[in-house]
């Protein structure tokens, strides 16, 4: 099984993070397709999204 190719969501990370500092993010690409100050609300409103592609999840600290 091949694991998912995640180098555009770290590019996105390393070039825009420090926008969203304290967020959580969900990623897909280098789409940001939501942000949120908790991870229940990221959660939440991924679930109303219903985003195709698994999005990486990540807190910025």
């Amino acid at each position: 099984m091949k694991g998912i190719d995640r180098s555009a969501e770290f590019h996105w990370l390393r070039t825009k993070a420090a926008e969203y500092e304290g967020k959580w993010v969900a990623l897909v690409g280098e789409n940001l397709v939501a942000s949120s100050d908790t991870l229940k609300e990221l959660l939440a409103r991924l679930a109303e999204l219903q985003v195709e592609q698994k999005p990486l999840i990540h807190h910025l600290i």
